[in-house]
């Protein structure tokens, strides 16, 4: 069950996840810089809470934030729903710090798409869905991703067997990642 909605809890419309999906997947296209110039006000549209503008700290904030992949077929991550075509998942964790949840999540969105897709011999992939918690202890969610996504994900694979202890989830057996690399142990 969904929390309820409150002071706390938003739940975005299907516009609004309509209009991250399409900004997040035309990254390859428009770059990063455009994405972090619209993406958080889309996330969190006229907030005074969190930092939704692209200003130097914000920038700079974002790129040296950690952040964790746990990387799964899409049959492994237990969903009531699946959308036709997501075929992998992408748990995330990101420990931010009011007020940068928003900036931390839009960047990871973006980041995530280029970065992937240019280690991925540029074969472009989808965001299918998303969904997202900002807390006091920092953003999780999960990316459903269509099946494009498969050169990254074993990428991710083989990471995780030849270097389990760098690159794989030890009680659950998954294919980790994290960014920035020097954050990776």
């Amino acid at each position: 069950n969904l929390p309820e909605e409150g002071p706390d809890v938003i739940h975005s419309s299907a516009d609004t996840r309509d209009q991250i999906l399409a900004l997040v997947n035309s990254t390859w296209d428009t770059g990063i810089a455009i994405g972090m110039q619209n993406l958080p006000s889309i996330i969190a549209p006229g907030s005074t809470i969190y930092c939704t503008d692209a200003k130097l700290a914000t920038v700079r904030h974002v790129k040296n934030t950690a952040v964790l992949f746990i990387w799964m077929k899409i049959s492994d991550a237990q969903l009531f729903t699946v959308p036709k075509s997501a075929r992998y998942a992408v748990a995330f964790f990101v420990p931010s710090e009011a007020p940068f949840h928003v900036a931390d999540l839009a960047f990871l969105l973006l980041r995530f798409q280029d970065f992937y897709i240019r280690d991925s011999d540029y074969e472009r992939f989808n965001l299918i869905s998303l969904s997202y918690h900002l807390g006091v202890g920092g953003t999780h969610g999960l990316l459903l991703y269509d099946n494009n996504l498969c050169h990254a994900f074993k990428k991710a694979r083989k990471n995780a067997r030849q270097n389990p202890a760098k690159y794989r989830s030890v009680q659950f057996g998954y294919p980790i990642s994290t960014w920035p690399p020097e954050n990776e142990s």
